[in-house]
């Protein structure tokens, strides 16, 4: 059996352009993420570095420092409940054979797709004064902010915590049941400590998610407001474009600080 090889001549092939680069003194990896760092620079870098330039810290009102604090404790609850409300369902979708998963996961879906202003609207025509549920004034303050926002962040945090399950050998469970371990101490002593990294991600994600989030606060936040609609405020109501960014930049750091933390639990995984 007679053996074909195959050469390239020079100048042919994709060799050809490696060593046109490195003639030039430039490596193709480099060059073909120029466009992306262009385009970080120009939607990232550049709007960051003029928020630093307009802010000045000393035009934050009392009410700013409320709305951030509102904003923190408002994102940590809904991430903790929804986490906490998520965990059983998530299981059932990783592990159970149960017919209408599918369907189960695509209705999930449907709400992430909203926007604020939507759910703003939905919650409303349930649980607002003229809603299906009447309660009052109960939509218009923080319970009915939690309420809201946990619309669309359980179906994420489902998401994410079944994707997190998947990774989890079936075999290891197995074993621990042949061992005369019972259900819930599997979850507790086995499961749980063992996607704990993914649980705390899914913790940051959905807080990240719900900390910029402003559409439902914007129609629901009467008696109670947050700095992503102070911020609104402030750049289109009184044109203050000093506060508007002194603001933002706050955002900014408390976003930054929970992402940097997701990505290396990620990494500790």
């Amino acid at each position: 059996m007679s053996r074909v090889i195959l050469s390239r001549e020079d100048g042919e092939g994709p060799a050809a352009g490696g060593g046109f680069l490195a003639a030039l003194g430039m490596t193709p990896g480099p060059l073909l993420c120029l466009p992306l760092v262009l385009f970080l620079g120009a939607v990232l870098v550049y709007p960051i570095t003029r928020l630093t330039m307009l802010a000045n810290f000393n035009a934050l009102d009392r009410i700013a420092w409320i709305a951030l604090r509102n904003s923190v404790a408002l994102s940590a609850l809904v991430a903790i409940a929804s986490v906490a409300l998520c965990i059983m369902p998530a299981w059932v979708l990783a592990r159970s054979a149960m017919r209408g998963k599918t369907a189960v996961r695509a209705a999930l879906t449907v709400p992430m797709t909203f926007s604020g202003v939507v759910v703003g609207f939905l919650a409303i025509a349930t649980i607002g004064r003229a809603g299906a549920l009447p309660l009052g004034t109960f939509a218009y303050g923080f319970a009915g902010l939690v309420t809201a926002y946990l619309y669309f962040e359980i179906p994420r945090a489902t998401l994410a915590l079944e994707a997190a399950f998947r990774q989890i050998d079936p075999a290891v469970e197995a074993a621990a049941a042949t061992l005369g371990v019972g259900p819930f101490a599997r979850m507790t002593r086995l499961i749980l400590p063992m996607t704990a990294p993914s649980i705390a991600a899914v913790l940051l994600l959905t807080f990240s998610v719900s900390l910029g989030s402003y559409g439902v606060a914007l129609l629901l936040s009467r008696r109670f407001t947050i700095l992503p609609v102070e911020i609104y405020a402030a750049f289109t109501a009184s044109l203050d474009d000093v506060r508007a960014a002194t603001m933002s930049l706050l955002l900014l750091a408390v976003a930054l600080a929970a992402g940097t933390a997701t990505l290396a639990l990620r990494r500790g995984r």
